[in-house]
């Protein structure tokens, strides 16, 4: 059994003796020592973890204060909370443009987008929060629109010239014309062809068949890429890597032939939209870029 020792609250006690001058009067005291200001404050272990539960959980400051007098045994205000907070983005001054200067340079980048829920004082108000990631840089930032003013505000995106691992969302088409490659986001790619998948009521599994296919020839070739990296390969065997390119091909191919007549309410069958998606530029992007990426020890 693995386990943490209870934790208790520890207080240490300095006394700083002052002495006043016999002949003038003048009261010398004893320097506090190094973190210690005030007659009372909290230490740096305890100004950490609050810092830390603040600005990397994800959560309220309130929340943050309340976590540390539960778990911690420090029953902080939420005010010293928020003033961490403050002195910490203080220090922070210019890390920002720093990282955002070292995604830009990175040759690869991941981008995307969700919408999140914040409640405002009459009503909830819609955000969408954005990220990017090279590597072990990861920046977070926040607008109210997920459109082009929001995305070059930011001052990532625009004229970046690596490869861009994204959604197939229609706002990014505008940086496509400065980038290397595009890379069709695999986790995004996995999600879609599960709900394709989901909407088979085929007894002949029209659906599952070509999407099951797919996606089991892009975990496989996540596999052989990790597997590769342990080895110290620096590329795939040449015949797996046609092999997984072939497969997928063949259910991408698959998916699209059944799907190309099939009735849907609205235009195309949602099916045959998104064969047709990983199937744009050279037909086996996906799975291609992804194996190169990997292989090379870039961000997948």
């Amino acid at each position: 059994m693995f386990d943490t020792p209870p934790v208790k609250l520890e207080v240490t006690e300095y006394q700083m003796m002052a002495v006043p001058c016999g002949g003038c009067g003048a009261v010398t005291r004893a320097a506090a020592p190094a973190g210690v200001a005030g007659p009372c404050c909290y230490g740096p272990n305890v100004r950490a973890a609050t810092a830390l539960l603040a600005c990397n959980g994800h959560m309220s400051t309130e929340r943050a204060a309340d976590l540390m007098g539960v778990l911690l045994d420090a029953s902080v205000s939420t005010g010293f909370t928020e003033g961490l907070v403050a002195r910490l983005a203080k220090q922070l001054s210019g890390f920002e443009a720093a990282l955002k200067q070292a995604l830009r340079a990175a040759p690869v980048m991941h981008h995307d987008e969700t919408p999140a829920r914040v409640a405002g004082d009459d009503d909830d108000r819609l955000l969408y929060v954005y990220t990017a990631r090279a590597g072990r840089l990861v920046w977070f930032g926040a607008a109210d629109n997920r459109g082009h003013d929001a995305l070059d505000a930011f001052k990532i995106l625009p004229g970046y010239t690596g490869t861009l691992v994204r959604d197939d969302y229609p706002a990014y088409a505008k940086y496509d014309k400065d980038l290397k490659a595009v890379q069709l986001c695999c986790a995004h790619l996995l999600r879609s062809l599960r709900g394709i998948g989901e909407l088979d009521t085929d007894p002949y599994r029209v659906q599952r068949g070509w999407t099951e296919s797919a996606a089991a020839a892009l975990s496989d070739a996540r596999a052989a890429v990790a597997k590769a990296k342990v080895d110290g390969a620096i590329a795939l065997d040449p015949d797996l890597l046609a092999g997984l390119r072939e497969r997928y091909d063949k259910a991408v191919s698959w998916g699209m032939l059944t799907n190309r007549l099939r009735d849907w309410p609205s235009g195309r069958h949602p099916g045959y939209t998104l064969a047709t998606l990983t199937r744009q530029g050279d037909p086996s992007m996906a799975v291609h870029r992804r194996l190169r990426c990997a292989v090379h020890q870039q961000p997948l």
